[in-house]
């Protein structure tokens, strides 16, 4: 099952990407990106209420959020498990990055 990581790492956009790093390109873009910012899709991405809210309840609320905006916007995408982790760079920031473990649909081809 392929899993996608979540950082702060700069990932330059790749115009004309083609399978899966096309699909997870899209699933960086989604996750990146808060609701309402897309000027002509505003309820594109996620809503951003974990912003300043690091309790255990917002987490899991992040979590399903997270699920529902990847399945709706990159239909390709089953997501499995999303865990919020520590810098895979190891930075004591304070940050929890997205960490996606997910499965392509029935028919997908790549």
């Amino acid at each position: 099952m392929p899993t996608l990581q979540i950082s702060d790492a700069p990932r330059p956009l790749v115009i004309g990407a083609r399978g899966l790093a096309a699909i997870e390109q899209n699933m960086r873009i989604i996750v990146r990106t808060l609701a309402y910012s897309v000027p002509l899709d505003r309820g594109f991405a996620h809503m951003g209420s974990f912003i300043d809210a690091p309790t255990p309840c917002e987490a899991a609320r992040r979590v399903a959020e997270l699920i529902h905006a990847l399945e709706a916007r990159e239909p390709r995408v089953r997501v499995l498990r999303v865990s919020l982790e520590p810098d895979p760079r190891g930075n004591m920031e304070g940050r929890l990055y997205p960490r996606i473990v997910y499965e392509l649909r029935d028919g997908v081809q790549l």
